[in-house]
Formats: structure tokens, sequence, C-alpha cells
């Protein structure tokens, strides 16, 4: 006759609930504020690798470093904030600055025309000629005016 068999627990599994897998360490960021394993000085990230997995360290103030620490034997102590982009643009600054750019170039513009249009007509060159130059500064103007109203379109959206 056959015996049942008996059940054999695993040895090395605990025998309670199943144990959640460790939090994985916080993602480093370059001036994280960190305490190595077997450590008691507070170090800084100065890059990190392989998408987050290894830091290079530094130890402020001086030119110590660690290359190449695995993060999981890290003691994060003072996290820098992350940078985010600022969302909110400050557009008055923006089209003032635009405005400014196109003043100026539209000056430097028309200055260096009207010396080019004198020395033509010191040259004695073709009324054809200087006016050419008049309907390049006048496309100039009307092309940066143009631009403006494009770029002001968009940064609306």
């Amino acid at each position: 006759m056959a015996r049942a068999r008996k059940k054999v627990e695993h040895p090395i599994l605990p025998l309670g609930e199943p144990q959640s897998p460790a939090t994985p360490p916080p993602m480093p960021q370059v001036g994280d504020r960190v305490i190595p394993e077997r450590s008691d000085s507070e170090w800084k990230i100065t890059s990190v690798r392989s998408e987050g997995r290894y830091v290079d360290l530094e130890f402020p103030g001086t030119y110590l470093t660690r290359l190449h620490v695995d993060v999981s034997t890290l003691k994060f102590t003072d996290r820098i904030e992350s940078k985010t982009p600022e969302s909110a643009r400050d557009l008055s600054a923006i089209s003032e600055r635009i405005a400014t750019v196109q003043r100026e170039s539209l000056q430097r513009l028309d200055d260096d025309i009207e010396i080019l249009k004198k020395y033509l007509k010191t040259e004695r060159a073709s009324k054809a000629a200087i006016d050419a130059l008049e309907t390049l500064s006048n496309e100039a103007h009307v092309s940066w005016q143009s631009a403006v109203e494009q770029i002001e379109d968009v940064m609306e959206d």
C-alpha cells in the first residue's frame, strides 16, 4: 500500500506572509547628499550613471572622489529639489526683448543703408541702385513686423 507523502516546507522561505520586495532607492540627482556604506561622512553626488543605478561621489571641500558607487549602498540625507522647467513664461519680458532686438536691428540696417546711399550718390550711381536700397529697407521693416506677429501668435498658444 502506498504511503501518503508528507508536505515539506521550503527551509529558506518564511512561513508567514510573503515579504514585499524592498523599496528601491530614490532616483539620485546631482547635488544630493548621501552617506556611503561603511562611512560616517556625508558625500555629494557629482554625476549619475547607468540610469541612476550608480553615482560618482565627492567629499565636499576636498578632491576626494568615489567613482561608480552602487546607489543601493547609499543613505540619502539631503535631497536637492528637482529643477522643473518654468511653466509660466513672462510674455511681457519676451515681447519687450523681441521689440528691442527688432528696433536695434532695423536702426542698424537703416544707418548702413543711409551711408551706402550717400556713397552711391557721391559715386554718381543710378537712381535705380539707390531705390533698390530703399526697397531693401522697406522689405526688412515689413518682414520684421510679420515675424513679430507670428511669434506673438505662437506664444499665446
